[in-house]
C-alpha cells in the first residue's frame, strides 16, 4: 500500500554527518529513512523537513543558514536520482510523478525563525519549493510560542501565542498556499491560528493528547476543530507521544498496535478524512516497531485489527494527504 509521510528530519542528519566528515548516501544508509527503504515501504511521497534548533550552540551556528543547507541538500537528492524520486511543487507535480513510477519528495521546514522575521525570506522559501512549515519548533522565536517547558517538565502554553509578527507570516503562508503546521506550537498558538486563519492547515506529526497527556500532541477541542477547517494530523511514532507507561511490554512503547489505538481517537473524535501519517523519523529516539520506512506494511495490518475498513486504511497511508495537498497547495 502506498506511503504518504508528513513528516521527517532526514535532511538535518544528512547535513550533520557532512559536517562531521562522514557523509551519508541517500541511496542507502543508517538513518530511517534512504531510497531504498522508502521504496521497500512502497512509499508515494515523503515530506523532507528543513530542521532548524534555535538552541545549537555551535559556533557559527545560524538558523538561516542551516536551512538552505538543509535544503540544498533536498536539492542534491532529487538531483543525484531523478528516475527514483522527484521533487513536489504544484499538486499536478504529485500525480505526474507517481504516473511516471517516482517517489515524491516535498520541501518543509521545522522552525519558522529560520526566516529571521523577515517575510521576503519566507517568499523566498516558497520559490525553493517550501510547500508547509511549523511557525516553532521548542523555542521562543519572533513568530510564536512553543510549549513551555519549566524546569524541563512539558506544561501546556495557553497565555503566548501568535506574534505581531506571527500574524503578519501566517497571512502570507496563506496567501502563497504554503501550509501552516500547527505541530510544536503551543495551545494559545494553535487558537490563533484557528481564529485568524482562513484555510486548511495541519498538524504534521502530533498524536492525542486524551491517550497520551504530553503537550506536543492534540486535545479533543483541537481535533475536532483542526478537522471543521479541513485540516490534517499526522500519527507520530515517538514512544512519548503515544504512551506514558515505562513498563510496556519488551520496553517498546512505539508499537503499530498504539498508533492504530490513536488513529482509532482521531477518527472518534474528528473523523477518519483528517487522519496521516507524520512519523518524525530520523528526528526520534528510541525502539519503534516499525524500525525504519521499509517497515510501514505492519501499521496497516493494526489499523484493521483496530475496526479501520481497507478504504480509511488506504485514507490514513495515503489518499487523505493526497486530497488535503491537492486542494490547498
Amino acid at each position: 500500500m502506498k506511503v504518504w509521510d508528513l513528516h521527517c528530519d532526514t535532511l538535518s542528519e544528512l547535513r550533520k554527518a557532512e559536517h562531521a566528515g562522514r557523509p551519508k548516501s541517500f541511496a542507502q544508509n543508517d538513518l530511517h529513512i534512504d531510497l531504498e527503504k522508502l521504496q521497500k515501504g512502497d512509499y508515494l511521497l515523503q515530506c523532507f523537513a528543513a530542521f532548524v534548533n534555535l538552541g545549537d550552540k555551535t559556533p557559527g551556528a545560524d538558523p538561516l543558514v542551516t536551512a538552505l543547507e538543509e535544503i540544498d541538500q533536498f536539492k542534491r537528492i532529487m538531483a543525484a536520482y531523478p528516475e527514483k524520486i522527484a521533487p513536489v511543487y504544484t499538486a499536478a507535480d504529485i500525480r505526474r510523478n507517481a504516473a511516471a513510477g517516482k517517489i515524491s519528495g516535498m520541501l518543509t521546514i521545522e522552525e519558522g525563525a529560520c526566516c529571521k522575521g523577515s517575510v521576503g525570506v519566507l517568499r523566498r522559501m516558497y520559490e525553493l519549493g517550501v510547500r508547509m512549515m511549523t511557525l516553532t519548533w521548542n523555542h521562543e522565536n519572533e513568530l510564536a510560542s512553543p510549549q513551555r517547558t519549566p524546569g524541563g517538565v512539558l506544561v501546556p502554553q495557553t497565555e503566548k501565542g501568535l506574534t505581531g509578527k506571527g500574524f503578519e507570516f501566517l497571512a502570507e503562508m496563506e496567501r502563497m498556499h504554503m501550509i501552516v503546521d500547527v505541530s510544536h506550537l503551543s495551545d494559545k498558538g494553535f487558537w490563533d491560528i484557528v481564529e485568524h486563519g482562513t484555510r486548511p492547515f495541519a498538524a504534521s506529526h502530533s498524536n492525542c493528547r486524551a491517550l497520551a497527556p504530553h503537550t506536543r500532541n492534540l486535545t479533543d477541542e483541537m481535533i475536532r476543530a483542526l478537522s471543521e477547517r479541513g485540516g490534517i494530523a499526522g500519527l507520530n511514532y515517538y514512544a512519548p507521544f503515544l504512551d506514558t507507561d515505562p513498563t510496556h511490554p519488551e520496553n517498546c512503547r512505539s508499537t503499530v498496535e498504539l498508533i492504530a489505538k490513536h488513529a482509532a481517537h482521531y477518527k472518534q473524535v474528528g473523523g477518519a478524512q483528517m487522519i496521516a501519517l507524520g512519523s518524525d523519523f530520523d528526528g526520534i529516539d528510541g525502539p519503534h516497531q516499525l524500525e525504519n520506512a521499509a517497515f510501514l506494511p505492519l501499521l496497516a495490518d493494526a489499523l484493521r485489527k483496530e475496526g479501520f475498513t481497507e478504504d480509511e486504511v488506504e485514507g490514513i497511508y495515503y489518499r487523505n494527504a493526497m486530497r488535503f495537498f491537492e486542494e490547498n497547495l
